[in-house]
């Protein structure tokens, strides 16, 4: 059973009789499927590899500051003071970064995010949501033999044992086909590839470890003159190992030898087969391998400098843009929402302040808005006047053109 029918499932069923017409309702008790879940994210975060993955793209796309923008006819687009409490602080008492990443964390693992409208304004627009489990989650078109009270044909939610119109809810949807109801997330595409065997290099690594790895090999000479019997054979490996257990000095007679073997932690840890596989961990998230600290395609430096742009536009746009056009569903008409990506595209400071003087320089911006984007205050009157450069004043004749005026004289 994948993902995609734990999404859609439930726990009671109503099978029909296709010639009597009889119906049944059947209840689910248990399930013994060997892909039920099992820590969180069925287990993925358990990986090193895909926990960086994860927290790296929801603690981004959390901790962004969100704005609403409007657009009025004839005029250009406003920014909103104060911004909307959906955008601000939609679930309280929690804090925006731990509402919006624990959704965008939904959406990567298993390509949906899912809340329910829980407070709307005098307007009816809605002021605060809900995050609900994707996985708790069973989405579907309403159809005649259901029973939902709702229109047919209209797609309802059910969470617990209420069913919700599509108006109550707020649904962000991954990569999805074509008129389909939820989205795709990388547990139901990778857990039985990628993320199945990275944990089981895990567990051989550490099995390799527990197990112990053999020191050596133990040879011994046998002639035709003093064949070795399978007792004596038994007896010098059980003092052997009884060396060993009591971590004692081992004694060997002049026919043993001993072979040490040479392991070094690259073969015991499997440590090539780990780096391939943190390779294609880091491509099912969409991010560049070296965010892990596996080395790709080589890195000038200013592709080091670029690295954050690189990360907005090829990691974490499509999750951006769903996320933005869904809230902005759930503002009034034209309305919309923007994150705000300064925080994760700021250049050093350096460079920006070289830009804010080649801004001021050609005129397109103001020292007041070049401060606003620092942070910083505008300039009070006393820094302005401050700032004025000095009003020249008449040169002062030098001793020619004083000798010059006296011979006119």
């Amino acid at each position: 059973m994948g993902l995609a029918r734990l999404f859609n499932r439930d726990v009671q069923y109503t099978a029909t009789d296709t010639k009597t017409g009889a119906r049944q309702t059947f209840t689910i008790v248990d399930d013994i499927a060997p892909d039920w879940s099992r820590g969180e994210y069925r287990g993925g975060m358990g990986l090193p590899g895909a926990w960086r993955c994860a927290l790296l793209m929801s603690d981004l796309l959390g901790s962004v500051p969100w704005h609403a923008y409007r657009e009025r006819a004839g005029a250009p687009p406003e920014r909103i003071v104060p911004t909307p409490p959906i955008l601000d602080q939609p679930a309280p008492p929690d804090p925006r970064v731990t509402t919006f990443s624990s959704m965008v964390l939904d959406l990567i693992w298993h390509g949906n995010a899912i809340a329910l409208i829980a407070g709307r304004n005098r307007e009816g627009w809605p002021v605060a949501y809900l995050p609900v489990k994707a996985e708790d989650v069973q989405v579907k078109r309403v159809e005649s033999y259901d029973g939902i009270a709702l229109p047919l044909g209209t797609i309802a939610y059910r969470v617990g044992s209420t069913w919700y119109p599509a108006e109550e809810v707020l649904h962000v949807k991954g990569p999805c086909r074509p008129g389909a109801l939820r989205g795709m997330g990388v547990l139901e595409n990778h857990l039985n590839g990628v993320l199945g065997l990275a944990e089981e290099q895990g567990r051989q690594a550490r099995a390799v470890g527990n197990a112990g790895v053999p020191t050596g090999t133990l040879t011994v000479e046998d002639t035709p003159e003093d064949p070795l019997t399978p007792e004596e054979a038994a007896e010098v490996k059980a003092g052997w190992m009884r060396s060993q257990r009591e971590r004692s000095v081992a004694v060997l007679n002049a026919r043993t030898k001993f072979d040490a073997l040479a392991w070094n932690p690259t073969e015991t840890q499997l440590l090539e087969a780990r780096k391939f596989s943190l390779h294609e961990t880091a491509l099912i998230f969409g991010l560049d391998p070296s965010w892990l600290g596996v080395s790709g395609s080589s890195m000038t430096y200013q592709n080091v400098e670029l690295k954050g742009l690189e990360l907005v536009k090829y990691s974490l746009t499509g999750h951006l843009s769903r996320l933005e056009q869904t809230l902005t569903l759930h503002l009034p008409r034209g309305t919309w929402a923007k994150a705000n990506l300064d925080a994760i595209l700021r250049a050093d400071t350096k460079t920006r302040y070289e830009a804010h003087e080649i801004g001021i320089r050609a005129g397109f911006l103001t020292d007041d808005e070049a401060r606003a984007l620092e942070d910083r205050p505008p300039l009070t009157p006393a820094q302005r006047e401050a700032q004025k450069p000095p009003v020249p004043r008449p040169a002062e004749p030098g001793p020619e053109e004083d000798q010059t005026d006296q011979e006119t004289t």
